[in-house]
């Protein structure tokens, strides 16, 4: 049975136990903690304010936080009820389900969390039990609920696997102890997505929340209003999903999205014991607006950053957010010393000798009163998340965003992110040949070169490059040569070898094709070496006018520290009609050198037609979003060698190549002995600016072999769970990265 991958599809799962999850806190967790909350709007909208901010950047994906925040909320559930009604069967229920929830992930050790903090009316209740039935009745169903989770386990697997997958893990990694745990609150605080605003801010705000409720308990023994012994539980919980998360071996920000379980409780419980009935101190009341400000201040700090496609176009992605040149982190700050300095005076107002005389307000106004800091800021939080996202449609409605991919899918008509991406699958056919008609005189007010008339710049000239100027040095790991230029792209020159160590180069002039002019395509050149510094590699674009030839623009590319072959994109500007390449070579040392391609033009190609139902290997940071892309698969211990390979970009293309690499266990470890692969120049549609990621054409070394599964002898053999067929397989490196395709001379340029 298949399942659809469209984005809408996939994503339902978690809509629906985001959904479950409210439901089990305004239904069952919110009840419990008292009539005061039971009864108030304004603690409810507290809550759900709080369990948005705390949802949406963490849970609306595909990991399995959303999972464990409903199995842990329903573990709290059946413990209170337990304690509530004094029965066994609904605690016994909640083993079951934490058991479950430990399965899913280390983080789901929180669904234990409850039992710990009700360990002493648990423990009575149990031996009263024991005292009225005896140990055996209670204790036998107790521990049956608790391994009930083992059948499910080991279903369709053995002990011996199981142990072998745990051996694995913990040789590849991540697996970090306890005491490393700093490690997950340094990329909170980091300028990655791992360390946006929308992720600090749940996080600070649960700090603040218990700081907050255990200051009231602390003094006064209770919150007012609440619940004693379920509030109390509550913190407990709420406090030990910080230790819990410490246990974890692996430390990662997603993680902290297993707060939505108890957040929006402890906001409620938080919104009555800052309400005035409780803080009846306006000292106090001023000072968690201050520690409000902080945290909104801290958040702020961060970027508005999203992983991958859902960040395209977003406001603030790369950097703090701010208005007209001035920081919102700042203009939050200021905020906070305002609320600081309101507590100090009333400090100063009161006379301790002659207390002020509480005056008693109605307690449901209070409630609102202490509610609207939270809801407020929590609400206006989610609202400028979704209105930044939401700002991005508009903008980028012609060319990719995930709103208008998901809308597509919907209708059945999209191939998510590939259809936006055109391959250039055979380079060599967009070079611009020279053309027939060169210009020879400039406007009057043209320009000219060194020593030149400006007439004489405008023609063709070549010193110290040579066609294939490049080095013939060898990469010592691949046996290689390093500067084959990529793809094929034509006859490349060179000042490489140079007499003088320097040269210049002016192409003849090329016509731009329509498709150039019109800015559907930009112009490419491909250069290697020193770009930059002495060096200069410059596009230029001209026309024919009635006073003669004249040079519209100069473009200068080329990137500094970066010598190996990099395609350099030029949007064509309007009205020009011709484009030629200029490079110059002024540096005198021995790599200093400097190679450059023709210009070209691209022919492009959708890259859904392109890869179509060919099996490809999909790097897991771009699976989401290549809904149609017919993925390689493993059956019975044989992998399915791919044609192609598809890789996310930005911050995610290292992950990716970091996941598959051989050390890792991962793919790489057969496909950089049986493959080579040549990365194809690809273009988003609109928008040349972004990188999307990178499609690879994979190269077997022996393309006529027959598949592995010819060969393969498949029957059915029983064992005991504990056997095995041998020693786990230890990850090995190999050298150097992915081979190259670009030096073998059996594979033909073109398409294939």
């Amino acid at each position: 049975m298949a399942f659809s991958t469209a984005t809408p599809w996939i994503r339902l799962p978690a809509l629906g136990m985001g959904l479950a999850g409210w439901l089990l806190i305004s239904r069952f967790v919110l009840p419990r903690l008292g009539q005061r909350v039971r009864r108030s709007r304004a603690a409810g909208w507290a809550a759900a304010a709080v369990f948005l901010a705390c949802w949406l950047p963490y849970n609306n994906g595909l990991r399995p936080e959303p999972v464990v925040v409903v199995l842990a909320l329903l573990a709290l559930c059946l413990v209170e009820y337990a304690v509530a009604t004094q029965r066994l069967a609904p605690a016994a229920s909640g083993l079951i389900v934490a058991a479950f929830s430990v399965a899913v992930n280390p983080h789901g050790m929180v669904a234990v969390l409850p039992f710990v903090a009700a360990a002493k009316p648990l423990w009575q209740l149990m031996r009263r039990r024991v005292d009225q039935v005896g140990s055996s009745a209670v204790l036998a169903p107790i521990a049956a609920s608790g391994l009930v989770v083992l059948v499910a386990a080991f279903s369709d697997q053995t002990w011996a696997s199981v142990s072998d997958a745990t051996s694995v893990r913990s040789q590849i990694g991540p697996s970090q102890g306890w005491y490393e745990e700093l490690s997950r609150y340094t990329l909170l605080f980091s300028s990655s997505p791992d360390g946006s605003l929308s992720r600090r801010f749940p996080v600070l705000l649960m700090l603040l929340c218990l700081a907050v409720c255990a200051a009231v308990l602390l003094r006064r023994g209770r919150i007012r209003g609440a619940a004693l012994g379920p509030s109390r539980r509550l913190l407990a919980v709420a406090g030990l999903y910080f230790v819990a998360l410490a246990l974890t071996p692996t430390k990662h920000t997603h993680h902290f999205g297993v707060f939505a379980a108890v957040g929006g409780a402890v906001a409620a419980l938080t919104a009555l014991a800052a309400s005035s009935t409780v803080l009846r101190s306006r000292r106090n009341r001023a000072v968690f607006v201050a520690g409000l400000m902080l945290v909104l201040a801290l958040s702020a700090t961060g970027p508005n950053a999203w992983w991958y496609v859902s960040g395209w176009g977003v406001p603030w992605h790369d950097k703090p957010p701010s208005l007209g040149g001035f920081a919102l982190s700042t203009g939050l700050l200021l905020a906070a010393v305002i609320a600081l300095l309101v507590a100090l005076v009333e400090h100063l107002k009161v006379d301790e000798r002659q207390p002020p005389v509480a005056i008693e307000e109605n307690r449901s106004r209070a409630l609102r009163l202490g509610t609207a800091p939270l809801s407020i800021a929590c609400a206006l939080l989610v609202l400028a998340e979704l209105a930044a996202l939401a700002k991005v449609i508009p903008e980028r409605w012609d060319t990719y965003t995930l709103a208008t991919d998901n809308v597509g899918q919907l209708a059945g008509r999209s191939c998510g992110l590939s259809d936006s991406v055109y391959v250039e699958d055979d380079p060599a056919s967009g070079v611009l040949p020279a053309s027939d008609h060169q210009p020879e005189h400039p406007v009057p007010d043209a320009r000219g070169g060194q020593d030149e008339s400006p007439r004489q710049y405008l023609a063709h000239t070549s010193r110290g490059f040579a066609r294939g100027g490049l080095p013939d040095t060898r990469d010592p790991a691949e046996g290689q040569p390093t500067w084959t230029p990529p793809n094929r792209i034509g006859p490349v020159s060179g000042s490489y070898g140079a007499p003088t160590r320097t040269g210049e180069i002016r192409t003849p002039w090329s016509g731009l094709p329509e498709r150039a002019r019109t800015g559907e395509v930009p112009v490419v050149v491909s250069a290697a070496g020193t770009t930059s510094g002495a060096n200069a590699v410059t596009v230029e674009f001209g026309r024919d006018t009635a006073a003669g030839f004249e040079i519209l623009d100069r473009v200068a590319v080329g990137r500094g520290g970066d010598r190996s072959w990099s395609d350099e994109r030029v949007p064509t500007p309007e009205a020009a009609t011709k484009v030629r390449l200029v490079a110059e070579d002024r540096a005198l040392d021995e790599n200093g050198w400097l190679a450059v391609s023709p210009p070209r033009a691209p022919q492009l190609t959708p890259m859904t037609d392109v890869v179509g139902d060919d099996p490809a290997f999909v790097e897991w940071t771009a699976a989401m979003v290549h809904a149609c892309a017919n993925m390689t698969r493993i059956r019975n211990g044989i992998a399915e060698l791919p044609r192609y390979r598809i890789s996310g970009g930005q911050e995610l293309r290292d992950m990716g190549q970091g996941w598959s690499a051989p050390n890792a266990g991962g793919p790489f470890g057969y496909l950089n002995v049986a493959t080579s692969m040549a990365e194809v120049p690809t273009y988003l549609r609109n928008d040349g600016g972004t990188d999307w990621g990178s499609l690879y054409e994979v190269h077997p070394y022996e393309p006529d072999a027959l598949p592995a599964t010819a060969a393969a002898d498949t029957r059915i053999e029983q064992h005991w769970g504990w056997w095995r067929p041998g020693p786990p397989s230890t990850p090995i490196t190999l050298p150097g990265d992915a081979p190259a395709s670009n030096d073998r001379s059996d594979i033909q340029p073109g398409p294939r």
